[in-house]
């Protein structure tokens, strides 16, 4: 079965104000992502597509996430600390196989603070179930997202929140 993935406004809980974000099934990807690996803190994680102030790792993030040939096997960083910006804190990996049609992330885990290394040493997910997309689905989101991005550019959410 595959998941609805998009890209739309969203405010996520720890921002200010709206910025293009990724969905799935019509909710933030930190929030889907958060019930689907039952980890709570997840909910708390920025979107590493706009999220990092580093441009190397922005660049990066970009580049991994963008569907590679079949059969190949890409560790993306979905999502990063929403204070820190960066790779040195929490950064939530996919392992993303190209499979036909259909994109999966078959597993998560947490990539090992190293930069521009980022998923080369990762604890991964004990059990964390895999989810499917439709590539044309996928190809979509990731283009509206490029879209929605260019409207608004500056869309960092008018940075986070004070922690409370």
């Amino acid at each position: 079965m595959h998941q609805a993935i998009s890209a739309a406004y969203h405010r996520p809980g720890f921002a200010r104000s709206a910025c293009a974000w990724l969905m799935i099934d019509g909710i933030g990807i930190e929030q889907w992502l958060s019930t689907h690996l039952e980890w709570s803190d997840v909910a708390r994680l920025g979107l590493s597509l706009i999220w990092l102030i580093d441009e190397d790792e922005d660049a990066l993030a970009n580049r991994r996430i963008i569907p590679a040939e079949v059969g190949s096997s890409t560790i993306v960083p979905l999502l990063v600390c929403s204070d820190d910006m960066n790779f040195d804190c929490i950064v939530l990996v996919a392992e993303q196989v190209i499979e036909a049609d259909t994109i999966h992330w078959r597993r998560f885990g947490r990539s090992i603070p190293d930069k521009l290394e980022v998923g080369i040493s990762t604890k991964w997910i004990a059990g964390s179930k895999p989810v499917s997309f439709a590539l044309e689905d996928f190809q979509n989101a990731l283009e509206q997202f490029t879209q929605l991005s260019k409207t608004k550019p500056d869309n960092h959410c008018d940075a986070p929140l004070s922690p409370q």
